[in-house]
């Protein structure tokens, strides 16, 4: 059985403080750890500084969308 390592860094890419704060607080119950962005332009920075292992994407952010994000 091949077992995959469970993500231990996620960064949380949204435009609302609230969203990020709520994500952020349930995945640290879980014992994960998060980075956030509050625009497309930060979570490409992000991604590249941090490198984490799971990306929550909102795709409505203002200026870079996340489908643009994600391209």
């Amino acid at each position: 059985m091949i077992q995959c390592p469970m993500p231990r860094r996620i960064l949380i890419a949204d435009d609302d403080p609230h969203i990020r704060q709520l994500l952020a607080f349930a995945f640290a119950k879980a014992g994960l750890d998060t980075i956030e962005a509050e625009d497309g332009e930060g979570t490409l920075a992000m991604a590249a500084a941090q490198r984490p292992d799971l990306v929550v994407l909102d795709i409505n952010m203002p200026r870079m969308d996340g489908l643009e994000v994600c391209r």
